[in-house]
């Protein structure tokens, strides 16, 4: 019990420690006890459909990088004309900014159901007028969350930990990182409150499936998009992911030769531990919100 309290404690120790440019030290062990980190990369053949799960997996390539990448290379449509092939989501998500309109969507949708609820809501703190099947469910509904956000936490490690990625030396990777991890924080916390303020047992099931489907709007776009056209996620992979050691070299670089730069790392550092002190208190909120929820609602 000692030794993964210790290890729960040293690993976010090490997170919070880390920035959001480049995460958390990779090259020093999390305890003393740990293997040495090994830094090298294997020479083995990348896949394609690695490639393309590597470019889906990482959490700082998304909407805005996805549409500045059209922007840039995108643009010049290279890859249809290889196939001899006109693909809508490839030359709309220039002219239409398809990217750009996943991302409102995504907000626009989350902020209607915020202001629904708010405007039908009359209860107060502790109402404790529902009836005990919406009881349950909170209850029901609190305790996945709980269990949910232990892996909301892994998900954060595991994505920062892959053996290439996108560099974080532009305001555009740092918009994605804080959008990916950000909205589906704001959204298991909002959900659970939402819940809280349904009185029909059946609506407090489907709005908790509903948030959940707009978490993974921007995701499904993706996996949807590199399916059609795979050969973006092997372009993007190949001419823009880079090692761990390459980005940290790249960010502090870029730090030395970019006073901008430095003011935009610096406006980062305090939103990007909120980020991850609110990661860490999430378990304590869902777990709560198991009590107050089936007592108060």
């Amino acid at each position: 019990m000692s030794d993964a309290v210790s290890f729960l404690q040293a690993g976010v120790r090490s997170s919070l420690g880390g920035s959001a440019l480049t995460g958390a030290d990779r090259q020093k062990k999390v305890l003393p006890a740990c293997q040495t980190p090994t830094m090298q990369i294997s020479d083995t053949t990348v896949s394609a459909e690695e490639k393309t799960e590597a470019v889906l997996n990482d959490p700082k390539f998304g909407m805005f990088s996805l549409f500045y990448y059209h922007l840039t290379a995108g643009r010049h449509n290279n890859l249809l004309k290889k196939k001899n092939v006109l693909l809508c989501s490839h030359v709309c998500s220039l002219l239409m900014a398809l990217p750009i309109l996943v991302f409102l969507s995504q907000w626009l949708m989350f902020v209607a159901l915020v202001v629904h609820h708010t405007n039908i809501y009359d209860g107060g703190l502790c109402p404790q007028r529902a009836d005990a099947a919406s009881k349950l469910m909170m209850v029901a509904i609190a305790l996945i969350y709980f269990v949910k956000s232990f892996f909301l936490w892994d998900s954060i490690v595991d994505r920062t930990l892959r053996k290439r990625m996108i560099p974080a030396t532009s305001a555009i990777v740092l918009l994605d990182t804080f959008q990916e991890f950000g909205f589906n924080l704001v959204v298991y916390v909002t959900n659970l409150l939402l819940i809280f303020t349904e009185p029909d047992c059946f609506n407090m099931l489907f709005n908790s499936l509903a948030m959940e489907f707009l978490m993974e709007l921007d995701n499904e776009f993706e996996r949807q998009y590199f399916s059609y056209l795979p050969g973006v996620a092997e372009a993007i992979y190949d001419s823009q992911f880079v090692t761990y050691q390459e980005n940290v070299a790249m960010v502090a670089r870029k730090s030395m030769t970019s006073k901008s730069f430095r003011c935009f790392r610096r406006l980062t550092w305090i939103p990007y531990k909120i980020l991850l002190l609110t990661f860490i208190l999430l378990p304590p909120f869902c777990f709560g919100m198991i009590f107050y929820g089936g007592i108060c609602k």
